[in-house]
């Protein structure tokens, strides 16, 4: 296992600065490709990266309309669907594209916050650049974030609200802990394996010391994690929707 330049490091407030770092690089890419989507609109013959953007809001539109009860709630969940979506898709394939690590001797003193045990833990090795999804505090804050708006949204209505822990069941109030957790854990489980797997392969040794037999392995597994990348950015942003989805009251609607 890899560690982390981290600052606060053994207190409540640790905080993993790879992970932080590349949220703020994915959000920069976000930025930057719908900065240049929009720069030059085109309402009459779009192409390019406002193709691209075009598409992925009609998609996030339709996504929407399937889990939300109404118009309204539509509308209300179509900036944040659409962003999340377009995140976790630049997010997902960070670690695919490219890993950045360093490697220290185990018996260096602490560096960038990290004890020698576990550097020596690592093998030596800090990595400085990888998806940030591949964290389980990433994947489980934004899926925190989801089940806060979710309920936020529903306490504009609180007799509905308080009906829904109870109804068809108590066993809701279960469901409402482990949907937070499975939202978080299936992102990040599905990341990090695919990541770890492909870091296996790639070090692995080559065949009589010059033929590199994994190359094929790699390749297929670069396509397969891209695949997988990309299904989970849809599969947490549709149960983001389907999640609010379930909380949204306007006229007594309620999925």
């Amino acid at each position: 296992m890899a560690a982390f330049p981290k600052i606060f490091a053994g207190t409540l407030w640790q905080t993993n600065l790879t992970v932080i770092g590349t949220i703020l690089f994915t959000g920069l890419v976000v930025f930057i490709v719908l900065r240049l989507a929009l720069a030059r609109m085109d309402m009459r013959s779009p192409r390019g990266l406002q193709n691209l953007v075009e598409w992925a809001a009609d998609f996030t539109s339709n996504m929407a309309r399937e889990t939300m009860p109404t118009e309204q709630s539509v509308r209300f969940i179509m900036p944040l669907a659409f962003t999340m979506l377009f995140f976790l898709f630049v997010a997902n394939w960070l670690g695919l594209i490219m890993t950045v690590a360093v490697h220290f001797h185990p018996s260096v003193a602490s560096v960038w916050g990290i004890s020698p045990a576990e550097l020596e833990s690592a093998k030596g090795e800090v990595v400085l650049f990888d998806s940030p999804t591949s964290n389980m505090s990433m994947t489980l804050g934004l899926a925190v974030m989801v089940w806060l708006i979710s309920h936020a949204r529903g306490l504009r209505h609180p007799k509905q609200w308080l009906k829904h822990f109870y109804s068809p069941s108590p066993l809701a109030v279960i469901e409402e802990i482990t949907n937070p957790l499975t939202h978080g854990m299936r992102l990040y489980g599905n990341i990090f394996a695919g990541e770890a797997l492909l870091g296996i392969m790639l070090n692995a040794p080559f065949a009589l010391h010059w033929i590199p037999w994994q190359t094929p392995l790699v390749v297929l597994w670069l396509l397969y994690s891209g695949f997988v990348a990309t299904i989970q950015a849809y599969v947490f942003s549709i149960l983001m929707c389907l999640y609010v989805g379930n909380k949204s009251f306007e006229g007594n609607a309620h999925h």
